[in-house]
């Protein structure tokens, strides 16, 4: 038998740190990560403080999201 999907509702808070716009992602009360703009790279901050460099807002917001689905108890 096949699991039924459960849909989940994922909250984009917008906030401006140092002049820099960041976007902070959060299900429930359950930090995602964050999402800062660097130039024209955007840098995927994880809940445990490891990053990584990608091309697109979209993309890092999909790998903060897949390594949520991938760690989570």
């Amino acid at each position: 038998m096949s699991k039924r999907e459960k849909n989940i509702e994922i909250v984009e808070e917008e906030q401006e740190v140092n002049g820099t716009p960041e976007t902070n992602l959060k299900i429930g009360t359950v930090s995602v990560g964050s999402v800062k703009q660097d130039g024209q790279k955007f840098i995927a901050v994880f809940p445990n403080g490891e990053t990584f460099r990608t091309g697109s807002h979209k993309e890092a917001v999909n790998l903060l999201i897949r390594e949520y689905h991938l760690h989570r108890n």
